[in-house]
């Protein structure tokens, strides 16, 4: 009898140390540094200047449309996605326009790129990647973000049968 109850206590023991380790595990750390790839809306900056150049094909990585920017700080490039989302926003970035992007800057091979989530040209903003860092395609009409810059859009641009 005093054997089972020792082993009872060792195993209630054993049990309540697993549970508190298990729910230690659970908490957030404090300092919690993001993976190497992994995108955190937190860690988002802004960076504002004229744009330099345009490319909506560029085969340089990430590929799909870049745009070189003059900030204060030097030149940035600026990865936007899919220009498709941007001609059916009727989204206009040309050279010498003043424009603002908020996202995070990765490095891409051996260049630094910064990935744009939201741009911003004159009082019109458009989300190119979600707040996980996803880009929206052609079919990123539907995201939230962008739905009132869709709302007036031609019928042929929003992808309806003619």
């Amino acid at each position: 009898m005093k054997a089972v109850v020792i082993r009872n206590c060792k195993l209630g023991v054993f049990c309540c140390t697993l549970l508190a380790v298990s729910a230690s595990a659970q908490r957030p750390a404090a300092n919690v540094k993001s993976a190497p790839g992994s995108y955190h809306i937190a860690n988002d900056v802004s960076v504002q200047g004229t744009v330099v150049r345009y490319t909506e094909n560029s085969s340089t990585p990430p590929i799909g449309t870049h745009v070189l920017v003059q900030t204060a700080s030097g030149s940035v490039d600026v990865h936007l996605g899919d220009a498709r989302l941007l001609h059916l926003a009727n989204f206009k970035i040309t050279p010498g326009a003043s424009v603002r992007f908020v996202g995070q800057i990765r490095q891409v091979g051996a260049n630094s790129v910064f990935l744009a989530r939201l741009v911003q040209v004159g009082g019109t903003v458009l989300a190119v990647r979600s707040e996980q860092g996803f880009l929206y395609g052609p079919a990123g009409i539907h995201a939230a973000a962008n739905k009132p810059l869709f709302a007036n859009a031609a019928a042929d641009q929003k992808g309806i049968a003619r």
